[in-house]
């Protein structure tokens, strides 16, 4: 029996080596280290998770394979087209990692480590969950389906999420680095420094706007909210499946005609006719421009930088940092 389990174990210990093993990892550094570097990402779908620290360098952990390191085969071929490899380059002081941005690809997680005054530029096609922890530079993030989990921040945020929750916390806040947040379908989670100063503008069309600052602290009033009727509302919500809708009809097209190229490139070959590849990553539309609903603005500690937070169907919650 203890055999068995000792032989058991071994499998298992030899499993997990192989899972490391296959992990790929790669590096590069920015061309101007002096200055803050950007770091763009575009997935088509996908998990990522980005940690600034004291590093010198852009560090990349996936499963996925790095397309540079992409191995021979033995008849002297290499893979150029497998859906799970990736690209990291720098380029005038701007990282970019690419995976999937122009057709499908296999749903893989991104592990990132970058120095800490990194401006991060986040879009994931399909969705993922995206987490980004210890950074001073400003963060933009466009997400389709998943959530979006900001730590310890201390720069500008812009972030717009289809359908999933946002929670963000920041050290710091900065009169010239605003924040904006906006969801269509998920909560919206804040925690801000007890001294954090703010001019703050939240919109929620079923949800509510929640605090445990003081009335002392954050100063606030109703400007607007949608009619007894909800006509607003139901204008807002109209507006929006209009845009989702042209974003859908504009891909239907596309893949029309890609598949009508196809089929005509095949009939021309004399071919038997294949299926069309996958389709490329949706682009992401824009949070619509919200409007109706329950508005509250005001100021926080006095007011300063530029705070504003919108969910069409989701509570906003705005929370001291814990001590």
């Amino acid at each position: 029996m203890k055999i068995k389990i000792l032989s058991i174990c071994s499998a298992a210990l030899l499993a997990i080596s192989a899972l490391h093993a296959e992990e790929s990892r790669s590096s590069i550094a920015f061309s101007n280290p002096s200055e803050p570097g950007r770091f763009s990402v575009r997935l088509s779908n996908g998990e990522i998770t980005i940690r600034g620290g004291d590093y010198q360098e852009v560090t990349v952990s996936s499963e996925a394979t790095s397309k540079s390191k992409s191995e021979v085969r033995s008849d002297g071929l290499r893979v150029i087209s497998s859906s799970s490899t990736f690209t990291l380059e720098e380029r005038d002081n701007v990282v970019v990692l690419d995976y999937g941005s122009d057709g499908w690809a296999d749903d893989s997680e991104f592990e990132v480590t970058l120095p800490r005054n990194t401006h991060i530029d986040v879009e994931i096609g399909f969705g993922g969950e995206i987490q980004v922890s210890e950074i001073d530079g400003d963060v933009v993030i466009k997400n389709l389906n998943g959530e979006v989990d900001l730590r310890n921040l201390g720069g500008g945020a812009i972030v717009e999420s289809a359908n999933g929750e946002i929670s963000a916390s920041f050290t710091t806040l900065s009169a010239d680095r605003p924040l904006s947040f906006s969801s269509m379908n998920g909560e919206i989670s804040l925690r801000l420094p007890a001294d954090a100063a703010a001019d703050v503008r939240f919109r929620t069309h079923n949800g509510n706007i929640l605090t445990n600052f003081t009335d002392e602290e954050l100063v606030t009033k109703t400007t607007s909210s949608s009619s007894r009727h909800g006509a607003p509302q139901d204008n807002e919500f109209a507006r929006a499946a209009a845009e989702v809708a042209r974003e859908a009809v504009e891909m239907a097209r596309e893949i029309a005609e890609e598949v009508r190229a196809a089929m005509e490139e095949a009939h021309n070959d004399g071919q038997k006719v294949k299926a069309p590849r996958a389709p490329r990553a949706p682009r992401i539309p824009s949070i619509p421009a919200m409007a109706g609903g329950k508005v509250i603005a005001g100021t926080l500690n006095g007011g300063g930088t530029s705070l504003q937070v919108a969910s069409m169907n989701g509570d906003i919650i705005i929370r001291k940092n814990k001590e």
